[in-house]
């Protein structure tokens, strides 16, 4: 899938470092201001979400649930932008853990001062942990926003990202695919069928007649490998039945 990747932002300090606090919630609700450095070490993603989302009149944008298929959970979103910049996280392979952000960032430089709510917290495979900031409509985060979180990300030993959704097909066809994410559409034989049948590149329909199964489950477990990144296709162009599909790492 040709998505493009950022590099996580420079953790380094500044020469003339901004001071910055987080704040946080313990796990019978009360918050805490405390420096970045004594969360080090510590699995702030796993902690109580700081400010739920919730609606309000008046409130321009729809709060939206993102059920994540890598930690089983609910995440809140903000909008429907946010929601969707969830959706391509959730299916990224390096990502272990996702969940709505549990802190936030209190800033002060000289006389100005800010705050910074990040849109995800994350950890990856290796262990790495990871502040999303947000994009949306693939905007840079505000400049101020990006030294205060890599200021905290160089004390506590984070890394710093931004949280994109890409647009286009590409969109369309990845949510298309996350109607699929849920357990009930992942099955070890299927799944072992279905690897077998798109051995060579076949159509969804082609690949769910011609093995063991019931043509739907058939389609519905292979738009759930697609999900997985276990099967691959032709990410810029339509989805649909019809549309070409192989095992990844075999020449399309």
């Amino acid at each position: 899938m040709s998505c493009r990747r950022r590099q996580p932002y420079d953790t380094v300090r500044g020469e003339q470092p901004v001071e910055v606090q987080v704040r946080h919630r313990d796990d019978i609700g009360r918050e805490h201001l405390v420096a970045a450095r004594a969360l080090r070490g510590l699995p702030v993603e796993e902690w109580p979400v700081l400010h739920e989302q919730r609606a309000y009149k008046g409130r321009k944008s729809k709060v939206r649930q993102w059920w994540s298929s890598t930690t089983k959970k609910d995440i809140s979103c903000r909008s429907a932008e946010h929601a969707c910049a969830a959706m391509f996280l959730d299916r990224d392979p390096r990502i272990a853990y996702l969940a709505a952000p549990c802190l936030q960032l209190e800033w002060q430089d000289g006389s100005d001062s800010g705050v910074v709510h990040p849109a995800f917290m994350a950890r990856t495979v290796d262990k790495q942990q990871l502040l999303y900031l947000y994009s949306p409509s693939g905007t840079e985060p505000d400049a101020h926003e990006v030294t205060a979180a890599r200021e905290a990300a160089s004390e506590a030993g984070w890394q710093v990202d931004v949280a994109l959704a890409p647009g286009g097909q590409l969109r369309r066809n990845v949510y298309l695919v996350s109607q699929f994410r849920h357990d009930e559409c992942a099955n070890d034989r299927a799944r072992s069928l279905l690897l077998e049948a798109f051995a060579r590149p076949l159509s969804v329909a082609e690949a769910a007649d011609a093995v063991d199964l019931l043509p739907e489950h058939g389609r519905a477990y292979s738009w759930h490998l697609l999900w997985t990144g276990e099967l691959t296709t032709h990410w810029e162009q339509p989805l649909t039945p019809d549309s070409l599909v192989w095992a990844a790492g075999v020449a399309a």
